[in-house]
């Protein structure tokens, strides 16, 4: 196991990522694109930088500190950028920011402890999310074993896009297990996410049949899955895998300007569905015998 892991943001007082109130810790790396991520400075391992164009003074000093010699702006979209932060260092103006940190455990570990009275008041507790979680499997295993150890209550966030034995083994110690599926048709899936979904509904029936405690959750996104032919697949799939509660988290635009800061284009053409189509999603679900949230 390793004892540090790459986090970009560390959220507490969170009410929408498990029950109760909850500390969310947010990892890089994600083998997804999806196009409405609402972290895009997760997607990368190696964390990103963001520039805030209407703070820098064009002094150049960040190009100047870069092995690379990144110039200024290109920090977000350049592939040779490893986050390794001179660049913010650099900077006089604070334009640039780093996000993705090497922490260790019991850093980590600091920030949970100081909510343990709300987590005793409210049945919250800790939540594992990104990016993929999965992809820093070793530090979420050790984080994981430290939080239990504790007594606190352990949730993870996770699109279940890894391999089975990697997936297995870390989703072991968890309470629950808040499992994202953004579309049931692989096609559709690959178009807007950038990778197929067979490994994903796998891993969940696979999940499904080792009795683990499992929340589906999913972005409703019109124009892209809010349909209900998708939704009804996914309820028979629900009902197959026996996993009794989804989540319907409709869409939003909230993190639409770290894309800006990131150099790079929001693609996402979706819209949120009216309250009246949300409405017969959630009926055609509960028909199946589903208990439903929206928002989580």
């Amino acid at each position: 196991m390793s004892d540090t892991g790459k986090i970009f943001n560390i959220q507490r007082f969170s009410t929408h990522d498990g029950p109760g109130i909850r500390t969310v810790v947010f990892m890089t790396g994600c083998p997804m694109r999806c196009r409405w991520c609402s972290n895009p400075e997760s997607q990368k391992i190696s964390g990103a930088i963001l520039w805030d164009e209407r703070k820098c003074i064009g002094c150049g000093l960040c190009e100047q500190s870069c092995g690379y010699a990144i110039v200024p702006g290109m920090q977000g979209i350049d592939e040779r950028c490893i986050g390794c932060g001179a660049c913010v260092k650099a900077c006089p103006s604070t334009a640039l920011e780093r996000m993705g940190e090497d922490m260790t455990v019991e850093r980590v570990m600091e920030t949970v402890r100081k909510d343990k009275a709300f987590y005793e008041d409210s049945g919250g507790g800790v939540t594992i999310s990104g990016g993929e979680p999965l992809m820093q499997a070793e530090f979420v295993l050790a984080l994981a074993g430290e939080i239990k150890r504790e007594g606190y209550h352990l949730a993870i966030e996770t699109t279940g896009y890894a391999d089975w034995k990697v997936t297995e083994r870390t989703l072991e110690p968890f309470d629950l297990i808040l499992y994202d599926l953004k579309h049931m048709d692989t096609e559709q899936h690959n178009i807007y996410t950038g990778v197929k979904n067979d490994r994903i509904l796998a891993n969940a029936r696979r999940a499904g049949e080792r009795g683990f405690p499992l929340i589906y959750r999913v972005p409703l996104l019109g124009g892209i899955n809010a349909d209900l032919e998708n939704m009804d697949a996914l309820g028979e799939f629900a009902v197959s895998t026996g996993v009794k509660e989804i989540h319907l988290l409709p869409y939003h635009t909230y993190g639409e300007n770290k894309y800006k800061l990131l150099r790079a284009r929001y693609q996402c053409s979706a819209c949120r569905p009216s309250e009246e189509e949300i409405s017969a999603i959630r009926n055609l679900l509960e028909e199946k015998g589903r208990i439903v949230k929206i928002g989580g």
